[in-house]
């Protein structure tokens, strides 16, 4: 995997639906990075990496809008 690829972020709480994109994502060769739970996300997230957020609209807790808002 080319480490200057951009990195697609996966936040979803389904874990079939996170290995899921993450296995299609890759095969395009881009990096993903997978999170479960949309708060360790905003914690990890580096806003100024290159990339894109595929954000599960439905989770528990926050959801995907509220995490775009943030």
């Amino acid at each position: 995997m080319n480490r200057t690829s951009p990195l697609v972020h996966v936040v979803d709480d389904d874990a079939a639906v996170r290995e899921a994109l993450a296995l299609l994502i890759s095969t395009v060769g881009l990096r993903v990075v997978t999170w479960a739970h949309p708060e360790e996300f905003l914690a990890g997230f580096d806003a100024e990496s290159v990339g894109a957020v595929v954000l599960d609209l439905r989770m528990p807790g926050l959801s995907g809008l509220t995490v775009i808002e943030r």
